[in-house]
């Protein structure tokens, strides 16, 4: 059974326009962001972004991500903490093994959590 908060949490990035599927399936919450732009300086400028969120959420907080198994930054070289590649619903992802230092269920969401990944994101430039 998927969260209300996150059932609200998905509506509102859907009226910002992002295509999202949430399934549940290997015994967890999974968030797919279909086009999700990646900042300039990686080798695609949009990824299939895969959030993999307890079933405990948000008492549960997200660890990692995991994107199209292609995307790298532009030289061609891996981000750090991104060499891993693991099959998730089906397809080979790249893992990125980034870990929010702090998570607080009363204040954090998926949209603090996708600004975690935009920042670390950026930051791997």
């Amino acid at each position: 059974m998927i969260p209300a908060q996150l059932v609200e949490e998905v509506d509102q990035l859907r009226a910002q326009g992002y295509q999202i599927e949430v399934v549940e399936a290997e015994g967890w919450i999974n968030v797919l962001l279909r086009a999700y732009p990646v900042p300039v300086g990686y080798s695609q400028s949009s990824t299939e972004l895969l959030v993999k969120l307890p079933v405990s959420y948000p008492n549960g907080r997200p660890d990692m991500f995991w994107t199209d198994q292609e995307l790298v930054l532009a030289d061609g070289s891996i981000p750090k903490s991104a060499d891993g590649v693991e099959s998730a619903l089906g397809k080979s992802r790249r893992r990125f093994s980034w870990h929010p230092q702090n998570w607080n269920p009363g204040t954090d969401s998926l949209l603090t959590y996708l600004e975690f990944i935009n920042a670390r994101l950026a930051k791997a430039l």
